[in-house]
């Protein structure tokens, strides 16, 4: 009983967390536990029917309490589920109920592997997910740019293959590219755009060649990887853009991010207790200081500062209890965008926190993937 009680009372305070996203600690475990709301439902009503079923033989103190924070995590979490569920349903998304328990994302690994460049002796590789279907028509091609703060990841980490596998069955040519990262003594901010570029240049060369159609070109991204997507569509649109490599740089028909970088000042001065440290250490890490020492840098950074009345139809999902990159950074670019002129969508997902697209079924993955389609579809 003493280890039922345990999970009980964790399972309560992690899914009470979800909707708690301002104490710190437990609503930053319960962010990002929230992807995982209906296992926690599942496991608070196991709990709870294990716990009821001895306290009906023997009652305790402890088999009480097993009860009581089994009932609080299921209550906890399913009205995490209904809040996320019902922000769907305002964006017509019809969520697959079975796919919200999906543990793993199944089989993601790439098709063919390339290497679009160089830097500092370094190699620039990208990964190709060949369309599914055998389409006779060449197919779209989404490009996607993976996150890790401009520090770290890399083209084939889980979510990002995921995703890239899931658009392939979609009957996209899906790439995936690495990009040079930032370091303590490499501030990469003024080089990693124009190598995104060269990718994108690549692509445009050779997309014919693996089945795919480069005029109906598409950019995806999370987290920092959603702030270069959202930078690339838009420079590319102004014309301010040159590749760091020779190649033409094809127009971005349309933008999809998944918690963007929209405003790397807002990440720097994040007052966030547990993650506003490191929003600063990865934003100094990639400009090489503060926005007070650096202001020029920032800006050049911030895609609101690129925005065109020709910038690409952009979607944003984003989540409410985002404690890394706080979402008021892509409510500011929502207007800016907005004032531009440019289709622009904006969703925030309630309890979510960064990365709830770890959850390959969740609510939130399957809001943006459907969303995105929708979004290709029309630009």
């Amino acid at each position: 009983m003493g280890i039922l009680v345990v999970v009980a009372v964790t399972l309560a305070v992690v899914a009470a967390g979800a909707l708690l996203p301002g104490v710190p600690w437990v609503g930053h475990v319960g962010g990002y536990a929230a992807a995982w709301a209906p296992w926690i439902v599942v496991a608070g009503l196991v709990v709870t029917l294990g716990a009821a079923a001895t306290l009906l033989r023997h009652g305790t103190v402890a088999r009480v309490v097993a009860v009581a924070g089994g009932l609080v995590a299921a209550a906890a979490a399913l009205v995490v589920v209904t809040q996320q569920l019902r922000v769907a349903q305002e964006h017509a998304v019809g969520v697959q109920i079975a796919e919200l328990f999906r543990l793993t994302p199944g089989d993601v690994g790439a098709d063919l592997d390339a290497r679009y460049g160089e830097v500092d002796g370094e190699p620039q590789d990208l990964s190709l997910w060949l369309p599914e279907g055998g389409a006779a028509e060449a197919a779209p091609v989404v490009v996607l740019v993976h996150g890790g703060g401009w520090v770290s990841g890399d083209r084939l980490q889980r979510t990002t293959a995921s995703h890239a596998a899931w658009f392939a069955a979609q009957g996209y040519l899906a790439v995936s590219i690495d990009y040079p990262l930032s370091s303590d003594d490499r501030h990469r901010w003024d080089t990693v755009e124009p190598q995104v570029a060269c990718a994108l240049a690549w692509v445009g060369e050779h997309a014919a060649e693996h089945g795919g159609d480069a005029t109906e070109l598409f950019l995806a991204g999370d987290s920092a990887g959603g702030n270069l997507a959202l930078e690339v569509a838009y420079r590319t649109a102004a014309g301010d853009l040159e590749p760091a490599c020779d190649g033409h740089l094809p127009p971005v028909a349309a933008v999809s991010t998944l918690y963007p970088v929209a405003s790397p000042v807002g990440v720097h001065d994040n007052p966030d207790p547990v993650m506003g440290p490191r929003g600063r250490e990865l934003t100094e890490r990639y400009t090489g200081g503060t926005p007070s020492q650096h202001a020029e840098r920032y800006a050049a950074i911030t895609p609101a500062e690129h925005v065109t009345p020709g910038a690409p139809p952009t979607l944003i999902v984003t989540g409410e209890a985002d404690h890394l990159v706080p979402p008021d950074g892509s409510q500011e670019l929502a207007a800016v965008l907005a004032g531009q002129g440019v289709r622009q969508e904006l969703v925030l997902l309630p309890a979510a926190d960064h990365v709830f697209d770890t959850a390959p079924g969740g609510v939130g993955t399957q809001v943006w993937r459907d969303l995105t389609l929708r979004l290709f579809a029309r630009s």
